[in-house]
C-alpha cells in the first residue's frame, strides 16, 4: 500500500528539483509517435474507450445518411480507425475527419485508414493543424476529444469551438484523465515545460459546471503494463518513462531522472503473475445538442 506522505514527499522533492532545471527537452514528433503507440500498446485504457464508445455512440438504427465525426487531437488513429470500422457498420456511409497539428501521426492516421477494413464509402478527411486554426465544412454527429485537452493553451475555448461544430442531436465527448497518482507526477514536467497549469478531469467538470451545460461523467478503469520500466529495460523501458513525463527524460538531471524512477517505483503493484501495473484511468464527458 502506497504511504501518502511518502509519495507526497517524493513529489515535493522533485518540484524543488526541477526549480533547478533551465528547460525541458520536447519529444520530436517522431519520438512523440513512437512512446505514444508503445505507451497505449501496453495499456488496455484504449480497448476499454473504444468499447465504451462502441456501446455509447455511433450511428442510430436505421440510419440513412452519412454519420460524421470529427476527431480533435487525432494522433495516429490508433483509436480512431478501430471506431471508424465499428460506426461504417452502421451507416450508410461515414465521413470521418481528423485534427492534430502533429504531421508525423497524422501520416500515420492516414495509413492506418487505408489499410483497414472499411466500406467505399468510408471517407478521411486529416488536417495537420491546430484545432484553433481549423476551419469545419458542415457540422457533425460526434465530435471527440481524447486526451488532449493537456496541450492546448485554452481548453474553454477550444471546447466551446468543439460544441458550435455539432449538428443537431449531435454528441460532444471528452475523455480526459484524472489527477491521480500517475498524472500527479506527469503535471510536474506539463506546467514547466507549458509555462501553464494543465488540466485534468476536475477542471473540466469545472468548466461544464460554470458554463452551466449539462453533462454525464463516467469513468473508465484501466491499467497500463510498465514492466519493462521496473525491469530498466533500456529501450522499452525508457520509451515508457519518456512519454510519461512527454519530454526526453535522458536530457534531465541524474537527480531528477532518480527522483522519476523512484516515484514511478512507488505506485507501481505487481500481479500474481509478476507482471507490473500503473493505474491509468480516464474520465468520460458526454455533452448532447438539441
Amino acid at each position: 500500500m502506497i504511504r501518502d506522505e511518502t509519495r507526497l514527499g517524493l513529489l515535493d522533492e522533485l518540484d524543488g528539483a526541477l526549480e533547478r532545471v533551465p528547460a525541458l527537452e520536447p519529444l520530436c514528433e517522431t519520438r512523440f509517435l513512437e512512446t505514444h503507440v508503445l505507451y497505449e500498446g501496453r495499456s488496455d485504457q484504449q480497448r476499454r474507450i473504444i468499447e465504451w464508445f462502441g456501446q455509447n455512440m455511433g450511428p442510430a438504427g436505421g440510419a440513412d445518411r452519412a454519420f460524421r465525426v470529427l476527431s480533435v487531437g487525432c494522433g495516429s488513429g490508433i483509436l480512431d480507425v478501430p471506431l471508424a470500422v465499428r460506426f461504417a457498420s452502421g451507416a450508410p456511409a461515414l465521413h470521418y475527419v481528423g485534427v492534430d497539428p502533429n504531421q508525423a501521426e497524422c501520416n500515420a492516421f492516414v495509413r492506418r485508414f487505408e489499410s483497414a477494413d472499411l466500406p467505399d464509402e468510408a471517407s478521411l478527411t486529416v488536417e495537420a493543424s491546430p484545432f484553433e486554426d481549423f476551419d469545419a465544412e458542415g457540422r457533425f454527429d460526434l465530435v471527440h476529444l481524447v486526451h488532449c485537452l493537456y496541450y492546448l493553451q485554452d481548453p474553454e475555448a477550444v471546447i466551446a469551438k468543439a460544441r458550435r461544430l455539432l449538428a443537431p442531436g449531435g454528441s460532444l465527448v471528452l475523455v480526459h484523465a484524472p489527477r491521480g497518482h500517475l498524472n500527479d507526477l506527469s503535471t510536474r514536467f506539463y506546467d514547466k515545460g507549458y509555462g501553464r497549469p494543465t488540466w485534468f478531469a476536475d477542471d473540466c467538470a469545472g468548466m461544464l459546471e460554470d458554463l452551466g451545460w449539462a453533462y454525464d461523467r463516467s469513468r473508465i478503469d484501466a491499467q497500463v503494463d510498465v514492466t519493462p520500466f521496473a525491469e530498466r529495460d533500456p529501450v522499452v523501458g525508457l520509451a515508457l518513462r519518456d512519454f510519461i513525463v512527454q519530454f526526453d527524460s535522458l536530457k534531465l538531471p541524474l537527480e531528477v531522472q532518480g527522483m522519476v524512477d523512484r516515484y514511478l517505483d512507488l505506485i507501481a503493484f505487481r500481479d500474481a503473475k509478476g507482471t507490473v501495473f500503473i493505474d491509468h484511468p480516464a474520465d468520460v464527458f458526454v455533452i448532447a445538442e438539441s
